[in-house]
């Protein structure tokens, strides 16, 4: 399904928009979708609801944050304590504190592992747009 829009947009900004058009040689129509579509921000609706608020705040990080938030890892100690708790499940049933601890590190790892992608595709996002600017505009 396809919908039209109604922009108004400055003589300058037209210009641009005509020049890019000439020289890919592609209608005004095509070079709007494609700026688009490098522009919009991955949507959160990707990430499962329970995590959206976690990883929301990566939106208004920088690429120096975002790329710290990339190379994140989980703790190496809560992997050991998760890992055991699995294996005490195979044979024998949790406690209720030790089901609570393993869901609550399953949770810490998902964070981490949607925080690290989001991340990700921020930093990609961001750089395609920085190329297709210098690229189309240029």
């Amino acid at each position: 399904m396809f919908h039209s829009v109604t922009i108004h947009i400055s003589d300058s900004l037209y210009q641009q928009l005509e020049r890019a058009a000439s020289l890919f040689h592609q209608p005004a129509e095509r070079i709007i979708l494609d700026s688009l579509n490098h522009t919009l921000l991955p949507l959160l609706e990707d990430i499962p609801e329970a995590y959206q608020s976690d990883v929301f705040p990566l939106l208004a990080m920088n690429d120096d944050e975002l790329r710290h938030e990339s190379q994140q890892t989980f703790p190496p100690k809560h992997w050991q304590e998760y890992e055991q708790l699995l294996e005490r499940k195979k044979t024998a049933p949790l406690t209720r504190d030790e089901e609570f601890t393993l869901e609550r590190l399953r949770r810490e790892a998902d964070i981490v592992m949607f925080r690290r992608g989001y991340a990700s595709v921020l930093l990609k996002r961001r750089k395609d747009q920085i190329l297709y600017r210098e690229n189309t505009f240029s």
